[in-house]
């Protein structure tokens, strides 16, 4: 894994904005027209007026009008000055904590916020997982350029078997109140400064040798590099600089309150087919066997596809007889 830092957050001044939870927002890639009408009225000091100050619409028809960005930008910096943003005091690492309820249980997930330091993916041992998009890392880099600051973090996960980095941070927070917020989803947010010098530098060294594969963020991630590049033209970049670092939440891939849940995809603009023609479809690389049929049977399908808990099987719905056909890949030698 690359290197981590302890930085020097900015966090909201609750004498101003109150209560945390009106001025919180989800990450820009998920909030649809409505819910960014409705942050935009919760608090005059939601995030999301710097988290998205242009809506996705205007994202996807962009004709050269920076205007948006720039207002977040003078917003983000007279937040500032009026002392509605804070930087912290000490640098530090920030552990974070998401209590959630599934499926009729309470979950913890536990992770930590960090400047990590960013490095070409085939250069080291930070590790992608899907494609990105031009256009909204255009938008990201636009809002980074203006604001000269990531407004949300990137998402890692990193194997640590007996989460003993976590749980060396987690040390300091015993003795100190959370801050807290409940968003819309209601999902509760704990943050805790851990600014132990002696204690950051120790999980630095524990994790600097472990790979991190970036979950959720790599447009974000993307970014921070296609920055870096921009600045690096213009000026020469110490060691140092802020623009070799990106924001990261990482997390142990071994944190029990880590629920992977299932991933759907909804094919649209081919013609509807039946289990027959799928299986004929998948020749031998796949192995099929019918599994139920109609929407009822989805949940029965899923909790299989628990049980067997092997990437390589999917369970397909075809539209044109309303069948299921649990699908997995054929090994071959």
């Amino acid at each position: 894994m690359p290197k981590i830092q302890a930085f020097r957050g900015l966090r909201y001044n609750l004498a101003q904005v109150g209560s945390l939870s009106e001025v919180v927002t989800p990450p820009y890639d998920v909030i649809d027209a409505e819910l960014h009408q409705q942050l935009l009225a919760v608090n005059p000091y939601n995030f999301v007026r710097l988290e998205l100050p242009v809506d996705h619409s205007a994202v996807d028809e962009y004709s050269g009008d920076d205007s948006g960005y720039q207002t977040a930008a003078q917003l983000f910096r007279q937040w500032i000055r009026d002392g509605v943003l804070q930087h912290e005091p000490d640098p530090a690492l920030y552990v974070y904590h998401q209590v959630f309820d599934f499926e009729g249980r309470t979950y913890t997930r536990r992770g930590f916020l960090t400047r990590i330091g960013i490095e070409k993916f085939s250069e080291g041992n930070i590790f992608p997982h899907e494609e990105t998009h031009s256009k909204a890392k255009d938008d990201r880099l636009r809002l980074t350029k203006a604001c000269q600051a990531n407004m949300s973090p990137i998402f890692g996960i990193y194997p640590d078997p007996l989460n003993e980095v976590q749980t060396l941070l987690e040390a300091q927070t015993v003795s100190q109140a959370a801050l807290e917020a409940v968003d819309a989803d209601g999902v509760l947010h704990r943050v805790w400064p851990v600014t132990d010098q002696n204690l950051i530098g120790q999980a630095a060294m524990q994790i600097e040798d472990k790979p991190l594969f970036i979950a959720d963020g790599h447009h974000r991630y993307e970014t921070a590099l296609k920055y870096r590049e921009v600045l690096a033209e213009e000026t020469e970049l110490g060691p140092t600089h802020p623009a070799n670092f990106v924001l990261g939440l990482v997390m142990s891939m071994d944190d029990p309150g880590l629920q992977v849940l299932p991933t759907h995809r909804l094919f649209s603009g081919v013609a509807a087919i039946t289990a027959n023609e799928l299986v004929d479809a998948a020749g031998d690389s796949f192995e099929c066997e019918p599994y139920g049929s109609g929407p009822e049977a989805t949940e029965q399908v899923w909790r299989q596809i628990q049980e067997i808990d092997d990437q390589g099987v999917m369970g397909i719905f075809t539209a044109a007889d309303k069948a299921w056909t649990m699908i997995s890949v054929t090994q071959k030698t």
